[in-house]
């Protein structure tokens, strides 16, 4: 199994469309579609930040 196979694998054969094919896209379009990715990676972060803390709460609230 190569890295790209892995990394596919990963994504279980194309969940949430990624891996996406890159070959036919400009470099304006490959600039932007990272920018799009490091917004959603930054929004993913706030998620898992919020569920944290929600978890923590809850765990402190039934540990009495």
């Amino acid at each position: 199994m190569t890295v790209d196979e892995e990394d596919g694998a990963i994504f279980k054969g194309g969940e949430f469309g990624l891996p996406r094919k890159l070959d036919g896209m400009s470099v304006d379009s490959l600039k932007d579609y990272r920018a799009a990715l490091e917004r959603e990676i930054k929004h993913v972060d706030e998620a898992l930040t919020h569920r944290k803390g929600a978890v923590a709460g809850a765990e402190a609230l039934f540990k009495n």
